[in-house]
């Protein structure tokens, strides 16, 4: 039976992105992460700072969490390179119209940043155990995650319709990356000792707010404030998405450095 043309896009970007170099450094680094600082800190971390629990305990929804950044980076890059070695052309030129291969990218986002959310809870396990996860926060992780891909894989799709340098990309993704990732709540909780204006920053981060919706759906502990901030990732990911598709409609064609 043949596939839609959306998912023959799936398929193929799968492909190309699923040699055994791209998956240890796609879910390898989180997974060392996990083991190596979850093993370190835990021992050395109160748990008062953590909200009672273990280190371990904190930073596992935190690596769910940075997953949604995994998928974005994954369909930004695949959009770049298509575009650096005229694949765009080839596609739209084919039997794929524009809306098609934008779909099968935010698919391929969801997917990939699926597949993380689950290898992430198979490393925990044996730090944290099985967590007691009620149908309510199986959704809202897996929400929480969705949002928060759509939202980083159409922030990367509008900036690689707009630069035509690689250099640019890909210095531009990589600070991107690091300021998200380090100046959240993935790794340590903001206390009455963070400093105000470094406060400020965690909390216009939109990881900040993936995170900790996360770690509640683990303590079961869901809240108004978790459902605002679920507010805000699907807010940000409809403008995401909206300038990607209008970066779509408005980018020019043509080869590229």
């Amino acid at each position: 039976m043949k596939l839609p043309p959306l998912l023959r896009l799936v398929v193929r970007n799968f492909a190309s992105n699923l040699d055994p170099l791209t998956i240890i450094i796609r879910f390898g680094q989180p997974v060392i992460t996990i083991v190596v600082l979850g093993t370190m800190f835990s021992s050395i971390i109160s748990t008062n700072v953590t909200g009672g629990g273990s280190y371990t305990a904190f930073l596992v929804p935190g690596m769910i969490a940075f997953q949604m950044i995994t998928g974005g980076v994954v369909s930004g890059n695949l959009f770049w390179l298509d575009r650096r070695w005229a694949m765009v052309e080839q596609i739209f030129s084919g039997p794929f119209r524009r809306s098609e291969y934008l779909g099968g990218l935010v698919l391929t986002t969801l997917l990939f940043a699926l597949v993380g959310v689950g290898i992430m809870m198979l490393v925990g396990l044996p730090f944290i155990g099985i967590p007691s996860l009620s149908p309510l926060g199986v959704a809202t992780v897996l929400l929480t995650v969705a949002l928060g891909s759509v939202f980083f894989a159409g922030l990367l799709i509008a900036l690689g319709t707009r630069l035509r340098s690689a250099n640019a990309y890909f210095t531009i993704q990589s600070f991107l990356q690091l300021f998200v990732i380090f100046l959240s709540t993935v790794y340590y909780p903001i206390t009455s000792n963070t400093p105000k204006a470094l406060a400020v920053v965690f909390y216009v981060n939109p990881l900040t707010y993936a995170a900790d919706t996360i770690r509640d759906a683990f303590g079961g502990t869901l809240g108004i404030a978790d459902l605002e901030s679920l507010g805000v990732l699907g807010a940000l990911a409809v403008v995401a998405f909206g300038a990607a598709i209008w970066g779509f409609r408005t980018m020019e064609l043509g080869p590229i450095q």
